[in-house]
Parts: structure tokens; C-alpha cells; sequence
């Protein structure tokens, strides 16, 4: 049953929790972008796959991620700059955590089309008939995978900007930015592994 599923009900929670600060914040840019991504997807998936695919199918609820992550141009367009002195990136200071989520959902989703590229080029056809649905089930099928990693690394950004550098943790300097990347990039490397292997059991 779909309501006891925890993926579904994960992405619940995620889409609650986000959506709703992202509205409450007043970035209706971003709101409604990525509604209407959502629209997008599940209009066209229903022409392709009928019957399956749609707006009133559970299917395109399970990548929020991938929708607010795109509408985040908004986000990047409007509350995104670079300090003078500093040189460090600067968000919404209004909103920390919201800016931190923004900045994680763009390095997760840099971190995966660089595992999929890299596993594209490297790997025989024959293994990526693996680890290709493993990415699959990382980003779509399991979305709760990805968003345990997603807060990881969103609450070792917020710890380190608050708690050691002593800043609002709406801001981002180079080195965290590419440590963040690679933190991603390692965590869904050892994640898709796993899923690797327990496809292969089956």
C-alpha cells in the first residue's frame, strides 16, 4: 500500500517541508517553476508511457528534488552574489537554511551526472546494465537515499559555516563549494555500490 511505502511518504515529508518554506520565504518564482515543472513532466510522461505515467500517478512525486532543483535558477538569479571583500558567495541571509538547501541540491545533482558520465566512459556495456539502474534507483525509485545524503550534507554546511567559521551559513566559499561536490560525489559512489551489489544478489 502506497501511504506505508517509506519512499512515498519520505517524499512527502520532503515536499511538505521545502515547498513550504520556499513559500513561506515569498520565492514564488521558485514555487511555482517547480510546480509547473511537475506539470511538465507528468503531462509528458503521460503521452509516453499512458496509463502509467501522470499528473494523478505517484510516479513524478518521487523526484521533488529534481524539480526544485532546476526552478532554483530563481533562487540563484535573484539571491545569489559575491561578496567584494571576501571573494565567498553569498546567499539569502534572510534565510540560511533555505540557502543551504538550494547550494546542496545543485552540488548533489553536479555530483551525480559526473558519476554517470564517469561510469559512461569508463565502464564496459555490459556493467553498466548495473549500475545504471542503480543510479536510477539513487536518484527516482529510492528517493529516501537521496535525501539522507541531501541532509548530511546540508547539516555538515550549516554545522561548519554556524558552528566553527562562526558566519551565516548562507555563505559559501570556492573551497566549500568544491568539498561539498566532492562530498557528494564520494557518498553516492559508496551508495550506488551497495545498490550495485544488491542487484547483483538478485
Amino acid at each position: 500500500m502506497i501511504w506505508t511505502n517509506l519512499d512515498f511518504l519520505a517524499v512527502v515529508a520532503y515536499g511538505l517541508v521545502f515547498f513550504g518554506l520556499i513559500f513561506r520565504a515569498e520565492m514564488f518564482q521558485w514555487f511555482w517553476a517547480s510546480v509547473v515543472l511537475w506539470l511538465g513532466v507528468s503531462i509528458l510522461g503521460s503521452q509516453l508511457l499512458p496509463g502509467m505515467w501522470g499528473i494523478t500517478h505517484v510516479g513524478p512525486l518521487f523526484v521533488p528534488h529534481f524539480y526544485l532543483t532546476f526552478a532554483s535558477v530563481f533562487f540563484f538569479a535573484f539571491h545569489w552574489k559575491k561578496q567584494a571583500d571576501t571573494g565567498f558567495w553569498q546567499a539569502d541571509l534572510r534565510y540560511p537554511f533555505l540557502s543551504v538547501f538550494a547550494v546542496s541540491n545543485v552540488l548533489m545533482t553536479l555530483a551525480f551526472v559526473s558519476i554517470a558520465v564517469i561510469l559512461y566512459f569508463l565502464l564496459p556495456g555490459r556493467s553498466l546494465a548495473f549500475t545504471f539502474p542503480a543510479l536510477l534507483k539513487l536518484y527516482a525509485l529510492k528517493p529516501v537515499y537521496w535525501f539522507i545524503l541531501q541532509l548530511v550534507m546540508m547539516a555538515v554546511f550549516y554545522l561548519h559555516r554556524r558552528s566553527i567559521a562562526k558566519q551565516s551559513p548562507a555563505v559559501f566559499s570556492k573551497a566549500q563549494l568544491r568539498l561539498g561536490w566532492l562530498m557528494a560525489l564520494v557518498m553516492q559512489t559508496l551508495v550506488t555500490g551497495a545498490i550495485v551489489g544488491e542487484i547483483g544478489l538478485h
